[in-house]
């Protein structure tokens, strides 16, 4: 019965072997096409959104609980009155984004690969006064060696580096003393774009949107590994902070 049992069992983990496809190491675009964006909200008077940007797939597939996470503890921890409390997503194919002073994204499953309207856009709305949070989640490394160029492509004149402690990003609402990276390919710092002393890029390679994702539900158990919720939150907060304020 044994010897059956092992005989069944190689010819099932050949015939598994053998369809597989080989590993490219390279991600996959999902299947089918992606789902209508919702409409953007008319919002109440005086009300300020952070949006999320949306490339090349669906939104509820990349840590879809995180910028709603950071914007309902934003107004817990400040007391804002007047942030808008729901998620809003943008894309990149119309003037939408114009709307927001805060855009968020998340790297997806794909290279960002922005098409020269795209990159345009974009480009306009940091050098019109948005602020852009570029953040990358540490389980797909093997996307980095292109995301980090084509952030540096949106305003080449202005060159991505090094955010240093002293900057009043890592100051207000609370003090920062040290960048927490992502155990998995995470940094000490952040990077960042400016343009006549305004930080208007945020580029993080410590996935601080896995622990947003995952507060209050399982722990920052993705396989990034992320830094802990409190020092997450406290960047997140900071981060908006510094957006709406600049």
């Amino acid at each position: 019965m044994r010897i059956i049992a092992l005989a069944f069992l190689f010819v099932f983990l050949t015939f598994a072997l053998s369809h597989s496809p080989a590993p490219s190491g390279e991600a996959v675009l999902p299947e089918g096409e992606l789902e209508p964006l919702p409409p953007v909200p008319k919002l109440p008077p005086h009300a300020v959104a952070i949006a999320r940007l949306r490339l090349r797939e669906s939104t509820l597939r990349v840590d879809p609980m995180s910028d709603f996470n950071l914007i309902r503890n934003v107004s817990e921890r400040t007391g804002w009155q007047h942030l808008y409390p729901n998620r809003v997503i943008v894309s990149l194919d119309n003037d939408e984004i114009f709307r927001f002073p805060i855009v968020i994204f998340v790297s997806e499953h794909q290279p960002m690969n922005l098409t020269a309207a795209e990159r345009d856009r974009l480009r306009r709305y940091l050098l019109g006064g948005g602020f852009l949070f570029v953040s990358e989640c540490s389980a797909k490394l093997r996307l980095r060696p292109e995301l980090r160029p084509e952030i540096q492509g949106i305003l080449p004149e202005a060159k991505l580096k090094p955010i240093p402690l002293n900057h009043p990003l890592y100051r207000v609402p609370y003090r920062i003393d040290k960048i927490v990276p992502a155990r998995r390919g995470g940094k000490t710092f952040h990077e960042g774009i400016e343009l006549d002393g305004r930080l208007v890029l945020v580029y993080s390679q410590n996935a601080e949107e896995c622990s947003w994702q995952s507060w209050r539900w399982t722990g920052p158990m993705c396989a990034c590994l992320p830094p802990e919720f409190e020092y997450a939150f406290r960047f997140g907060v900071n981060l908006v902070y510094y957006a709406l304020t600049h």
